[in-house]
């Protein structure tokens, strides 16, 4: 019982920490993107959900629930698609394409707003981002370009939220998909 209570106190913060994101968006972009850095988002996220949790992950706590319950595990409006390989070497400039297509109709979406964030690990295992998150360009056709550099070879995870036109920021972390990238 005293688990449960833990878990529902820790699901209610979760729920405050997501509502005063979704503000802070609504408010002012730049600002919002600024916010997502990787000590930000780790000591936000991470530090509070391991403090909460007994140094345990959230992930792994054997409550049933984990930091993804926040975000759909399959994206609810949109498919996206990498179009591009996810292997891509150290050092170097790189730059993915994705392509976004609305689900009923499965037509490119031409002018939705594509936001990404790429983190060192798994996802959602480390919290540690790479930087701020940032909006892909978009290309046309529903096609979207990610540019970055990742200095380190290793595993990474490509957070990728879609916010098709004419819809509410809130629906960023349903249409949400982890795209892994490795690096050489």
């Amino acid at each position: 019982m005293r688990k449960l209570v833990f878990v529902m106190i820790a699901a209610l913060g979760i729920f405050a920490i997501t509502s005063a994101f979704a503000y802070v968006i609504s408010q002012s972009n730049a600002m919002t993107y600024s916010m997502m850095d990787s000590d930000s988002m780790s000591s936000m996220m991470g530090g509070m959900m391991s403090g909460m949790m007994g140094g345990k992950s959230m992930m792994n706590s054997g409550s049933g629930m984990n930091c993804n319950s926040m975000m759909s595990d399959v994206p609810q409006d949109v498919i996206i698609k990498l179009k591009s390989s996810q292997a891509v070497f150290a050092g170097k400039p790189q730059s993915m394409t994705l392509l976004v297509l609305d689900k009923e109709t499965k037509k490119p979406l031409t002018s939705a707003q594509v936001i990404v964030g790429i983190e060192k690990g798994a996802p959602m295992s480390t919290m540690n981002m790479i930087g701020p998150m940032f909006d892909a360009e978009n290309i046309g056709d529903g096609k979207y370009l990610v540019k970055f550099a990742l200095n380190e070879k290793g595993y990474y995870t490509m957070h990728t939220h879609v916010i098709p036109a004419g819809k509410s920021m809130h629906l960023m972390m349903l249409n949400h998909e982890d795209i892994g990238i490795v690096v050489k």
